[in-house]
């Protein structure tokens, strides 16, 4: 089922809030900041709507069997943490994300920094709790683990969210300022559990492509991936 608008869940999420309140099973948790900068971004989060409708999505529309905490901060991440049925996202995380679009003043959307760090944040979110959702009910991956955490993150955001499309961009937009951090790549770039990130950043533009080949034709005309990929991406990826 299709949820057009994020404005729409938020108004079901109003209406049903009790029943939520008792059944809810994804939740979030900000680690005490450590400095005025980690405040800073702590307060962002809070008063974005970003972070709330990703959570308010998950407790709407699964069932997971356990409750799964969402932690914003730590030393270490972003990642699952299957022991504790953890996602952590540390705050210098989303501070990185935030200087790589501030300093290349470049986005696909045509977004600011703010927007596209927390439209990225998203899709980060999505992942994670991709991993989650695979340890949980013991799903079986073929192929990378890693890869399929970034197809249901574009799905879920295209899927779900109004301009969901655009949300997804900016997620590809921060794979490709990635991808720039690496001029030579080693053997361990290919055994890593990760595609490359420029891999990861043309995969994303298929999904985003596959879902409306007429509104993003530019993706195509620019010469994103060849005609061939984009009748390909057509028929087995497109979102129904």
């Amino acid at each position: 089922m299709r949820i057009g608008k994020i404005l729409f869940i938020l108004s079901c999420i109003l209406i049903y809030s009790i029943h939520i309140s008792a059944n809810a099973k994804a939740f979030v948790e900000y680690s005490s900041p450590k400095s005025s900068l980690e405040s800073a971004i702590v307060k962002e989060l809070k008063s974005d709507d970003s972070v709330s409708a990703v959570i308010n999505l998950i407790n709407h529309s699964f069932n997971l069997p356990q409750k799964l905490k969402f932690t914003f901060g730590g030393d270490d991440g972003p990642l699952y943490d299957s022991t504790n049925n953890e996602i952590i996202i540390p705050y210098f995380f989303i501070e990185e994300v935030k200087q790589r679009f501030t300093k290349a003043k470049y986005s696909e959307t045509g977004v600011n920094e703010k927007q596209a760090t927390m439209d990225s944040l998203m899709h980060i979110m999505f992942h994670e709790f991709a991993h989650a959702l695979i340890f949980m009910y013991e799903i079986p991956v073929l192929g990378k683990e890693e890869d399929a955490a970034d197809g249901l993150a574009s799905v879920l955001l295209i899927e779900f969210f109004d301009g969901g499309q655009e949300i997804a961009l900016s997620a590809a937009d921060l794979f490709y300022l990635e991808s720039e951090d690496r001029t030579e790549l080693d053997e361990q770039d290919f055994w890593g559990e990760h595609s490359l990130d420029l891999q990861r950043y043309y995969s994303t533009l298929c999904h985003v492509y596959g879902s409306d080949p007429d509104k993003y034709k530019a993706i195509l005309e620019q010469d994103y991936f060849s005609e061939y990929r984009a009748i390909y991406v057509y028929r087995n990826m497109t979102i129904s």
